[in-house]
């Protein structure tokens, strides 16, 4: 026993060559590399953005403040001049807004500042507090013991050096936030650059890369239609070799169909020709030995009797096996006269009533067409007998200029679904094999329960025709290649 084979695994059908797949793996590879690349630089740029955002800010909110400082001290010095109260009002808006912005100065500070940037916001706010306690008190003192004492605190210089150390305080600070708002611009350009230049080394690889796949495709493309033009001459190359033999087959398997008829006419001729002389020159011998006994004994004339009926059902059988073998009415009377005979003799043992339409005057078919026909005609009544549960057959059997019609239709059961087609069916098998080996065409329809009808078209043969005169068949050419 041979050991048994395991079913190998079917290969893996890839979409894309490994060529192609891989500088797209690459290229995929790449681009996501470039995208966290581009995702961390845009985080870069964003925090540059903000520093810079928060230094802007704090260098205009010291400005802010020292203006401010600036307005209020002048208000100051406006209402000590003139002694008229309008001039206190900037100095009074100033004061809230001076908390105000200071206020956001510290919180920026806080969030943002380093450890001496917050020491010098506080040493800033102790020196915004210093300058607006001397306003104050210059204006309080004013307003207790007049101008002239208001005028010798101002003199005194605690004020004007307490603006110098703002001014000193605010220029530091925002020369501070400067650098820092210096340092993220140029941080920044860097960052941009940077991420330009790697959008340009993208840019520059997506290109090569859409160029190579696409080669690479191109390539690819072309080897497949190549591939394909090689498949479909092959797939030609087959289809007319199988075209050819199956035309060989067809050609051998009408040779031996008529090679067949052919040898059940001469097996019943000699049949006919010997063995009927037989019996006859026995039964004639029998009835000598009859007609010349005065007295037969009774048990002799018994056996002479029996004789005679053997004799008889002998003669019976030899002519039933000789039309079986080659029906003598189609030789005497032609095609029709044989199937309505043929018709009647299978369908009235069956209890089935036959319904034979052919012409008054059958045509003269040549022997190989007649003979197809009328065993087409004995194997669809033999099948209708056997399977068909048919109460009527109907044969219609029609010439046309070019052709001979045969339809043969039932009321029987039908036949299942694909059977017309199943190999195992040989008697449809063999009905379409002599049809095609004639160079015509059968068909075979039938619907479960409504019956089947069979239908062949032969062509009429024509002058030069192969099948006109056939006096002794002969084999076909086959021709047998040996393939390496």
């Amino acid at each position: 026993m041979p050991p048994s084979r395991a079913n190998p695994t079917p290969p893996v059908r890839q979409l894309l060559p490994l060529k192609v797949l891989s500088p797209l793996v690459l290229g995929v590879a790449l681009s996501m590399g470039v995208l966290v690349f581009s995702e961390l630089g845009f985080r870069r740029l964003e925090a540059a953005n903000h520093t810079m955002a928060v230094s802007l800010e704090m260098q205009s909110t010291l400005h802010e403040v020292l203006a401010l400082i600036v307005d209020a001290e002048t208000s100051q010095r406006g209402y000590l001049l003139t002694s008229q109260p309008e001039y206190l009002d900037p100095y009074r808006t100033a004061l809230p807004k001076i908390e105000d912005r200071f206020n956001r100065l510290r919180a920026l500070g806080t969030e943002y500042a380093s450890a001496e940037q917050s020491d010098r916001i506080s040493r800033f706010n102790n020196l915004i507090g210093k300058k607006l306690a001397e306003l104050e008190a210059t204006l309080a003192l004013y307003d207790k013991a007049g101008r002239d004492a208001a005028f010798e605190l101002i003199s005194t210089g605690i004020g004007h050096r307490t603006m110098e150390q703002i001014r000193v305080a605010v220029a530091a600070m925002a020369n501070d936030h400067s650098l820092v708002g210096s340092a993220g611009s140029a941080r920044w350009i860097r960052d941009v650059e940077f991420a330009r230049l790697g959008m340009q080394i993208m840019t520059g690889f997506t290109i090569a890369l859409l160029l190579i796949v696409w080669i690479l495709l191109r390539r690819e493309m072309l080897q497949r239609d190549e591939k394909r033009k090689q498949l479909l001459a092959e797939q030609q190359r087959l289809e007319t070799e199988v075209e050819r033999r199956t035309g060989e087959l067809s050609e051998l398997s009408n040779y031996l169909q008529l090679v067949r008829e052919e040898e059940k006419t001469r097996l019943a001729r000699d049949i006919h020709d010997e063995l009927g002389g037989v019996l006859v020159s026995a039964k004639m011998d029998v009835s000598w030995v009859e007609d010349h006994l005065k007295h037969p004994d009774p048990e002799i004339a018994a056996k002479l009797t029996r004789a005679q009926e053997s004799l008889d059902a002998g003669v019976t059988l030899k002519r039933r096996i000789i039309e079986e073998l080659r029906p003598s009415l189609l030789d005497n009377l032609g095609l029709g006269a044989a199937i309505e005979w043929l018709a009647h003799q299978m369908c009235d043992r069956a209890g089935i009533i036959p319904q034979v339409n052919v012409p008054l005057e059958a045509p003269k078919l040549p022997p190989p067409v007649a003979i197809a026909l009328f065993r087409i005609v004995q194997e669809a009544l033999t099948n209708v007998v056997k399977y068909a549960k048919a109460k009527k057959v109907e044969i219609d059997l029609m010439q046309m200029p070019e052709h001979i019609s045969l339809v043969i239709s039932d009321d029987g059961i039908g036949i299942p679904e694909g059977a017309q087609n199943n190999r195992l069916s040989h008697g449809i098998s063999g009905m379409r094999h002599r049809v095609r080996g004639l160079r015509g065409e059968f068909s075979i329809h039938g619907t479960p329960g409504r019956g089947t009808m069979i239908e062949v078209a032969i062509p009429l043969p024509k002058d030069g025709d192969p099948f006109a005169s056939i006096d002794a068949p002969q084999p076909p050419a086959i021709s047998v290649e040996r393939q390496a």
